[in-house]
């Protein structure tokens, strides 16, 4: 038997099957943003989370969002990043009672992480990452390991360790697996690196995704990697002795290698919209609405973009009417009617052409 942790949890209701999330919020955060523009050669922020709901994220959060970044003037690109948590309570039985907030509670990318390199001779790295949440359930910080994950990737690129961006998700996960920081957890990752030459370089592992849009239309996009509905591949950092306790009982966690990740390769134009994204995202739209949404706003600054972007998502992910990608994959597996948004952690990272 393989233990796949899932990501996310459902509940008919009634006749209908209305797709709904189980957490009851103790608080919540307002979507946040940050902005890099080449134009400019200075970094701006916008945000309607408090600076001390930010500042509870920690060092490592901080570092992998880096909202301090410079980009400069005659860099290619303009970058600009948005994420929102969703309401989470405690569901660990032994801590349920407990005035502390877990660490997914505190970060203000939930589970989610990102990461925005600072420039390298006209090459940029960025890329998502999205923890496995049930590992919370067990009690631990399922947050840590997609945040180390990012924050590793970033500086292992700043340090010209590595170009490709395979070998910068191999390089970083074994820093990963021998850091005191992460005890256990899995994620999944999808980061890029930009050229000087309008040249994009994907790794994928997982179900978080990649788009390239040109003139609002999608011409480039990554491939979900799933085992099983609910269950995509992931890096896992296990104890062995949760792993041997697992086999005596007949089951194996999902492990799954940085060597597993898919690779793309796409030639860029000017304008083209990139954009990174967990699932959050995934599971409640589909790249046509993306299409729409894009040319509905095309006159809009990329910061202001990548904001009304999320904000979007995360209203269509706590609609129950609403025909969810998530729902609609549910449906057509189990031959039976769902709708709702489903709420996630939804945390972008939008790229446009200069």
């Amino acid at each position: 038997m393989i233990s796949g942790l899932s990501k996310r949890a459902f509940a008919p209701s009634n006749a209908r099957y209305v797709l709904r999330s189980t957490n009851v919020s103790k608080r919540s955060f307002s979507f946040s943003s940050f902005s890099w523009f080449g134009s400019s050669g200075s970094s701006s922020s916008s945000s309607s989370a408090s600076a001390a709901a930010s500042a509870a994220a920690g060092a490592a959060t901080a570092a992998a969002i880096n909202g301090n970044i410079s980009i400069p003037s005659l860099f290619n690109y303009d970058i600009a990043v948005a994420y929102q948590p969703k309401d989470r309570e405690e569901t660990n039985l032994f801590k349920k009672n407990s005035k502390k907030t877990t660490p997914a509670q505190e970060s203000p990318t939930g589970e989610d992480n990102l990461f925005v390199s600072e420039p390298r001779n006209g090459y940029l790295a960025l890329g998502v990452a999205d923890g496995v949440g049930g590992w919370s359930e067990a009690g631990y910080d399922s947050s840590a390991i997609s945040r180390e994950l990012c924050n590793a990737m970033k500086v292992a690129f700043e340090q010209d360790v590595v170009k490709s961006p395979k070998e910068l998700l191999s390089t970083a996960f074994k820093n990963i697996l021998s850091s005191p920081k992460v005890e256990i957890g899995g994620t999944t990752a999808c980061l890029g690196v930009l050229s000087p030459d309008n040249k994009l370089e994907v790794a994928n592992l997982g179900d978080s995704w990649c788009g390239v849009f040109r003139e609002h239309k999608l011409v480039h996009e990554t491939n979900f990697q799933t085992h099983n509905f609910n269950t995509p591949y992931q890096l896992a950092k296990i104890p062995r002795h949760i792993l041997r306790e697992a086999e005596l009982q007949g089951r194996r966690y999902i492990i799954d290698s940085p060597d597993m990740a898919d690779v793309y390769s796409w030639n860029l134009k000017k304008d083209d919209v990139i954009v990174f994204a967990t699932d959050g995202v995934t599971d409640n739209i589909v790249p046509g609405d993306i299409e729409i949404f894009l040319k509905d706003n095309e006159s809009a600054p990329l910061d202001s973009l990548t904001s009304l972007f999320v904000s979007k998502v995360v209203g269509l992910s706590k609609d129950v009417n609403y025909p969810s990608a998530f729902a609609q994959e549910l449906s057509r597996l189990t031959g039976q009617k769902y709708l709702g948004g489903k709420e996630d952690d939804i945390t972008v990272v939008f790229a446009k052409v200069k």
